[in-house]
């Protein structure tokens, strides 16, 4: 029996955008206690911030491949294939050199390759779903998943391995609220557009700036690393404008109000920070997924969704103004029903306890 992780190596495969990546360095912080952790990941991620962090404890090998995109392209798919089975290949070799016990996909393409690997090996599989519209790699690999952790409330009635757990929040969500350093006599508004940015809320931003209200705000604006260079430039004076943002729990406590992307991780921060927000789909999201997002916690968010397609930036800034000078002070109608904050502990608890029923 597997009655604990102590010297037990458990792989997670997580890449692609920091909503994949940060749920996953979350329950590898949580596994890191007892065990050890295979972090699987694209080549590009390395540099990725809370992979840096995490890639320092000496119980972590990080392991990074390229895996593909499936091609539109017919022609490419020879080239697909042999991207694809080297990027297997790094995983399985990386694997035989660990007391592997299970293994954690966290979505997305770049999982694949560790999703398949426990499939071929018959080793314990357990599927983490983000987004409230799932994800190609869940929908086919759940058949062979001893359990699916979803991030939010399905309304389908499913089997009993489908466990409603939140999506995990990286470490600092699960500390006590930050404090304001002094009293301020403008209201704080953050503008956040995902790990890599968004174009159109950092355009929101510089509209917003150019209005008579503007001056009652201080503004935050997370850019993105593509984006942060020429916002800079155009950003007013004395407002902070972030390529990335790492100490995310101190700024959104101390925020007043958000814009942001509907990706899952920035939804769940805001379910934790319980602030008024702004809500803003991504339109070419896979599947609409954003979209699905946002519907499914509007209800416990005092929040606005704003979904013009096309995106009109004069639209959209009259509609946050609007928004800002009716603010919903009430709180949320109901809580969430899966603390995200403690996500990342309930899912290392199920999975130790499903593991510790299969006999060895």
């Amino acid at each position: 029996m597997v009655a604990n992780p102590t010297g037990q190596t458990l792989l997670i495969a997580a890449g692609g955008t920091g909503g994949h990546i940060s749920p996953g360095t979350s329950i590898a912080a949580q596994w890191l206690k007892k065990g050890r952790v295979l972090f699987a990941t694209l080549g590009k991620n390395a540099d990725y911030p809370d992979i840096v962090s995490l890639a320092r404890h000496p119980k972590l090998t990080l392991v990074t491949h390229d895996a593909p995109r499936a091609p539109r392209n017919p022609l490419q798919l020879p080239r697909f294939l042999w991207q694809f089975v080297r990027a297997y290949q790094k995983v399985h070799q990386s694997c035989q050199r660990e007391n592997l016990v299970a293994v954690v996909g966290m979505g997305g393409y770049s999982s694949l390759p560790a999703v398949l690997w426990a499939i071929c090996n018959r080793r314990p599989l357990y599927l983490c779903e983000q987004n409230a519209r799932w994800g190609l790699v869940t929908r086919l690999a759940r058949p062979f998943a001893r359990r699916v952790f979803l991030a939010f409330p399905d309304k389908t009635k499913r089997g009993p391995k489908y466990t409603l757990t939140g999506n995990p929040l990286r470490a600092g969500f699960s500390e006590i609220c930050v404090q304001r350093k002094k009293p301020r006599d403008k209201t704080t508004l953050l503008f956040l557009g995902g790990s890599q940015g968004a174009k159109d809320i950092n355009d929101l931003y510089l509209a917003f700036i150019a209005t008579p209200q503007a001056k009652d705000y201080h503004c935050i604006v997370s850019a993105g690393p593509q984006h942060y260079a020429e916002l800079k430039k155009s950003a007013r004076h004395g407002d902070e404008v972030y390529a990335f943002i790492t100490e995310m729990p101190k700024v959104l406590a101390n925020a007043d109000v958000v814009v942001a992307r509907c990706g899952s991780s920035t939804l769940s921060e805001l379910l934790w920070a319980q602030k008024p927000a702004f809500l803003i789909p991504y339109p070419f999201a896979a599947a609409d997924h954003q979209r699905a997002n946002a519907e499914a916690v509007a209800p416990f968010l005092r929040a606005k969704v704003f979904d013009q397609r096309p995106f009109s930036v004069g639209l959209a800034v009259n509609a946050l103004t609007e928004f800002l000078h009716n603010l919903p002070h009430q709180a949320s109608p109901k809580p969430f029903p899966a603390d995200p904050a403690v996500a990342a502990q309930r899912i290392v608890r199920y999975i130790e306890e499903d593991l510790s029923a299969i006999p060895q």
